[in-house]
């Protein structure tokens, strides 16, 4: 186990990490923000993704067929999946395929070559999209019908049955909504703000539960260090959610766009109607009566276990993460 932070590093946690680390979705936003803190703590950052980055030790395959990357878990301490199909409006066969067997494949194959630790990414959209109060990782998961609800509640199953099975141990990450520079939180609202497309049920009501990538990592990381955390599960949010029209709204204000709030019982129907449309017309749109229902509730999250079990606090205030995602925007055109 290794960790050592540099100066300008020393305001976030520096746990001593494993020294080999496998990711699973490398590429993506957090499996790339994973491995650039891993690498600052001194760890050995492999991983696979559908497209190779030969420059960062990324394999080229999918989670589904082990034979493209399985060798390259020699020798390794831990693997971190983050890989999954995250989409509302994606099949249920494609999202099983992916989210269930593609994890325990990943899984299967860690156990073989004698990975010690397994964290698996999971998400509060586990808990689907009728829960109310504050709940905790006592309150049950459940399936609802959607595609990504459903396959994340079946991956959790997945990752504890090998846990109890003693075939490794395992972790599971419940995030909240994951936001920062380059986040799908950040590109599609923007995208859909200036084609107008962006529409909030419950009159924009609904709680989003935000927490900066940053934040995130450090969490995943105390989790992937702490001995404690086998065989548990961890929400990590910024501790209090907020209403969905203050987040969305701060971004249509960067754009200088408007959206539109909507009752749910209108809200829920456009927007199946309006995604439907979209993706005929072959649009990428996450428009769905399920986007519209999830964005509809009103429960929030605890994250006190992770305070005490890990030691975990967010340190990224909201006003700072949506100024770090200004600046990016701009940078990058999009306002």
């Amino acid at each position: 186990m290794i960790g050592v932070a540099s100066l300008e590093q020393q305001a976030r946690v520096a746990p001593h990490v494993p020294a080999r680390v496998f990711i699973t979705g490398a590429n993506g936003f957090i499996g790339r923000a994973l491995a650039i803190r891993l690498r600052e703590l001194g760890a050995q950052v492999t991983g696979v993704d559908l497209a190779a980055d030969p420059e960062h030790g990324v394999i080229a395959g999918s989670t589904t067929d082990p034979a493209a990357w399985a060798d390259a878990l020699a020798g390794v301490d831990a693997v971190i999946h983050t890989a999954a199909i995250v989409s509302n409006v994606a099949s249920v066969a494609d999202a099983w395929q992916v989210n269930v067997l593609g994890t325990r494949l990943v899984l299967q194959e860690a156990a073989q070559h004698g990975v010690r630790r397994f964290v698996h990414l999971s998400s509060i959209a586990a808990y689907g999209f009728d829960y109310q109060g504050v709940i905790d990782e006592t309150y049950p998961i459940r399936v609802n019908g959607d595609s990504y609800t459903d396959t994340k509640v079946n991956s959790e199953a997945v990752v504890m049955t090998a846990h109890a099975a003693g075939e490794i141990p395992c972790t599971i990450i419940r995030p909240g909504d994951v936001y920062g520079p380059g986040s799908v939180w950040v590109r599609e609202p923007l995208q859909m703000i200036k084609a107008r497309q962006l529409v909030l049920p419950a009159g924009g009501a609904g709680v989003f539960h935000p927490i900066y990538i940053d934040d995130l990592v450090d969490g995943i990381l105390l989790a992937l260090s702490n001995e404690a955390a086998a065989g548990q599960v961890f929400l990590l949010t910024a501790g209090h959610g907020i209403p969905c029209k203050e987040f969305f709204g701060r971004l249509a204000a960067m754009a200088g766009g408007s959206i539109t709030m909507l009752p749910s019982a209108i809200a829920v129907p456009l927007a199946a109607t309006a995604g439907k449309v979209l993706r005929g017309l072959r649009q990428p749109s996450e428009l769905s009566a399920a986007t519209m229902r999830m964005l509809s509730a009103t429960g929030d999250f605890s994250i006190d276990k992770a305070r005490s079990v890990l030691g975990f606090e967010p340190r990224v205030p909201f006003d700072e993460g949506m100024k770090r995602v200004q600046a990016w925007a701009r940078a990058e055109g999009m306002i």
